[in-house]
């Protein structure tokens, strides 16, 4: 232990400092060092990261200018990368496919043969479950330019680290011909002997005309000399009877008397025209039962109408032996006679054209009845309709106010029951209002809205409409669609129009919702993969009360017409059997702003 008086303090202190600057030089040389390899790791970082980014941007542009469409899905099957050609072959607009899947994104893929191809089979989905497809050849539709192509299709699997299947890559190139197909169906068998040939001889060679026609007036036969007789073609099949041999005043009543004959009325057997010969022609109509006893088909048999017997008196020649008093008793007998017979086939004639008119006003009586009926039983089911979406109102209603009462105490669940049933009572005011606008023809309080915001608010009740069996698209645009519209008669023209694609496709196929803006007007389009339409339906399907479908009111389509029509828009439907059908409904953009949706 030193003592006080022998240590050198100042000798201490200066020890100190010294071992002090010595660590504190060595400190900073140890900070700077350290300082500089910070610095030079973080430029490598950065200059790595500005390498992958331009290796990044070089493969991206590398993959747009390659002429082969390339694609790329993730684990459910939807598109995260798709290069410019897949667009351009897909007829969609710079990264318009990303997020939809592949199913949705095209449109009328089917086998080389026309067999429409199911979405598990799409070269995609077999990737996403590990397969790797070569060369799978399939017919695709543009559905910018609905142009039909042939197109080969490479898909693998993509993997990550531990083997997992993580999405799906593939090629797409469009061919001019067939090479190698993935699936290829049986040869055709040759067709069996039609077993009715002798019966179809003897319907072409009658003498009389034979015309068979469907309950709806469609005809589906005609022999040679029905065409003869009016001046048709061949082209007659799948037109309408009463356009082809019927003149144009008597149209509607031959439609009603060949519809009157197709539901079993009494008094249906016969119609007149006055085309097909210079006293008209005659037809008499035999309904076809099938086999379940149904009328599916109506058999028109026609002759001319004779021209009025005239009976001419030939005189007897002369003989050797009557006396002239004899002759000429013998010539008034004879007139006399043909007189009679002329009188009494005048008379046959007169009863005959009175009873064949008696039918035919018979028959329009027994139709307006029938319709009557039909329509009757329409309105009964817009009506019961219309009653139990206000019985579900009310059922809110009242056990919201009911539970109201018994939750005096609870402010938040006052609050929360009160705006259900609050909600409740306006939406049982906007169904009152929508029926008041579609039975006096008018556009209930339309006010300016965003119609993309509408349909995207819909999704989630479309799709539950469509069904789990139905692949379904719905597109709206991102930018403002502004029209001037009732929002509910809009929510049911779309639920109309989606119904009867869901309808037509039978639980099993694909239906696209598509909305675009265009320079004056807004277009929404409803797809769908059923089995199509012909142009008579067509013409029609927009009536009230028309449908083709047994146990259907036949009143979505007329619904949207009307809304169509009160929003000063239009409504109108194409297609062909075999390739779907298609519903476009424009309406015009609104000149105001946007109000609240």
């Amino acid at each position: 232990m030193f003592m006080e008086g022998e240590v050198n303090w100042v000798l201490v202190l200066g020890l100190t400092a010294a071992v002090t600057s010595v660590v504190a030089i060595l400190s900073l040389i140890f900070a700077w060092t350290n300082r500089a390899r910070h610095v030079s790791t973080a430029d490598e970082l950065s200059a790595v990261a500005r390498a992958r980014q331009d290796a990044e941007t070089r493969l991206y542009e590398t993959l747009n200018a390659i002429p082969v469409a390339l694609v790329q899905t993730d684990r459910g099957g939807k598109f995260i990368f798709a290069n410019r050609a897949a667009h351009q072959l897909l007829g969609r607009k710079d990264n318009e496919l990303i997020g939809l899947r592949f199913h949705s994104a095209t449109w009328g893929i089917t086998y080389p043969d026309g067999r429409p191809v199911p979405p598990d089979l799409l070269p995609s989905a077999r990737a996403l479950r590990g397969q790797t497809v070569k060369g799978f050849q399939h017919i695709l539709a543009n559905p910018a330019t609905r142009r039909k192509m042939l197109v080969s299709v490479t898909a693998m699997p993509v993997e990550d680290a531990m083997g997992q299947v993580i999405g799906s890559t593939a090629a797409i190139v469009e061919t001019e011909g067939l090479t190698t197909p993935g699936v290829t169906g049986p040869e055709p068998a040759p067709p069996p002997p039609d077993p009715n040939e002798t019966t179809r001889r003897v319907f072409e060679a009658a003498s009389s005309a034979l015309v068979v026609v469907e309950p709806n007036g469609v005809i589906k036969e005609a022999n040679r000399t029905a065409l003869a007789h009016f001046g048709r073609g061949p082209d007659v099949v799948r037109l309408d009877f009463a356009d082809q041999f019927l003149a144009e005043d008597e149209r509607v009543e031959g439609r009603q008397t060949l519809r009157a004959a197709a539901a079993g009325a009494k008094g249906a057997e016969g119609l007149l025209s006055s085309l097909g010969g210079p006293r008209g022609f005659a037809w008499r109509i035999l309904p076809l039962p099938g086999p379940g006893g149904v009328i599916d088909a109506l058999l028109l048999a026609g002759e001319p109408v004779p021209e009025p017997v005239e009976i001419e008196v030939e005189p007897e020649p002369e003989a050797v032996g009557p006396t002239p008093e004899e002759i000429a008793s013998e010539i008034e007998a004879a007139r006399l006679a043909a007189a009679e017979r002329q009188a009494t086939l005048l008379a046959e004639r007169d009863a005959a054209l009175a009873a064949a008119q008696a039918a035919r006003d018979e028959a329009r009586r027994a139709l307006e009845r029938d319709e009557g009926a039909q329509r009757l039983e329409s309105v009964g089911r817009l009506t019961g309709g219309v009653a139990q979406d206000f019985n579900a109102l009310l059922t809110v209603m009242t056990g919201a106010l009911d539970m109201l009462l018994k939750s005096a105490d609870d402010p938040a669940r006052v609050r929360r029951l009160g705006e259900a049933a609050l909600a409740a009572g306006q939406r049982g005011e906007a169904l009152t209002r929508r029926l008041a606008a579609f039975s006096q023809g008018e556009a209930a309080e339309a006010r300016d809205l965003d119609a993309g915001i509408l349909l995207r608010a819909m999704e989630t009740r479309l799709r539950a409409l469509a069904g789990p069996g139905i692949d379904l698209m719905i597109e709206a645009p991102q930018a403002e669609a502004p029209v001037r519209i009732d929002p509910v008669g809009f929510e049911g023209a779309v639920t109309a129009l989606v119904r009867n694609a869901v309808e037509a496709v039978a639980g099993s196929g694909a239906v696209a919702v598509r909305m675009e803006p265009m320079d004056d007007s807004i277009r929404l389009t409803v797809r769908d993969t059923g089995p199509g339409i012909d142009e008579p339906t067509a013409a029609r399907a927009l009536e009230p009360f028309f449908t083709t479908r047994p146990g259907q009111a036949g009143l979505g389509l007329a619904q949207a017409h009307a809304f169509a029509r009160l929003s000063n828009g239009e409504l109108s439907l194409t297609g062909q059997p075999g390739e779907g059908a298609e519903a476009t409904l424009t309406l015009p953009r609104a000149a105001s702003g946007l109000a609240a949706a």
